[in-house]
């Protein structure tokens, strides 16, 4: 019988090891978002806030030097306050330096200061017109924030604005700037709360 001989090894198989990978196509994302721009206003609600500013430092600082004779053991403690919704103030226990029975006692005696009640008022109103009247992007970089009455006692300390600032940054030296305040604590602006401003706001198309 004849026999053949077959050869049973598989075929030699390539394997492009030194072959480059064919490239990808290249992608980009973009999104479409409306940033509010820089109001034409701003310098004049600028120099607006700057002078709350200024009113709200003299009214704390006759508070203080108030308390240094009603209450000296307060006046030797730090604190900050804030101011609520509702007008009311609020004792802040930044330094954790307060009792709750120091706590008490000064929300009576800040509530008990008109001019100072009045001043915060102006300070609170002015600051949000000012974060309203900043862009997005550009300008002082405060318009991506959303600030107003209800949410104004969670971000803005306002003794915290008034401590001595030393020439080492930490955390209170930068608590001493409003824009700091905002920008470490503020309220995010969404593309939601964005188009959802009245008709008529600054406010502009810009794609990334």
């Amino acid at each position: 019988m004849l026999k053949t001989k077959v050869n049973i090894n598989p075929a030699a198989i390539y394997h492009p090891i030194n072959e480059a990978p064919a490239p990808s196509p290249e992608t980009e994302s973009i999104e479409s978002m409306i940033a509010r721009t820089q109001s034409p206003d701003y310098p004049q609600i600028a120099e607006g806030h700057k002078s709350a500013h200024q009113s709200l430092k003299l009214s704390f600082e006759e508070f203080q030097s108030a308390l240094a004779h009603t209450d000296p053991d307060l006046a030797d403690k730090k604190f900050g306050f804030t101011i609520e919704a509702d007008g009311s103030l609020k004792v802040l226990d930044s330094s954790r330096q307060l009792s709750a029975s120091d706590m008490d006692r000064l929300n009576e005696l800040l509530n008990a200061s008109s001019e100072l009640k009045s001043a915060a008022s102006s300070y609170r109103d002015a600051s949000i017109a000012l974060v309203a009247a900043d862009a997005t992007w550009g300008g002082n970089f405060m318009g991506g924030y959303i600030l107003n009455k209800d949410n104004f006692a969670n971000t803005i300390d306002l003794g915290a604005l008034f401590l001595k600032k030393g020439t080492t940054p930490n955390a209170e030296t930068l608590n001493g700037f409003f824009s700091s305040q905002l920008w470490s604590k503020g309220e995010r602006m969404t593309h939601e709360t964005v188009t959802q401003m009245p008709v008529g706001a600054n406010k502009v198309d810009v794609t990334v």
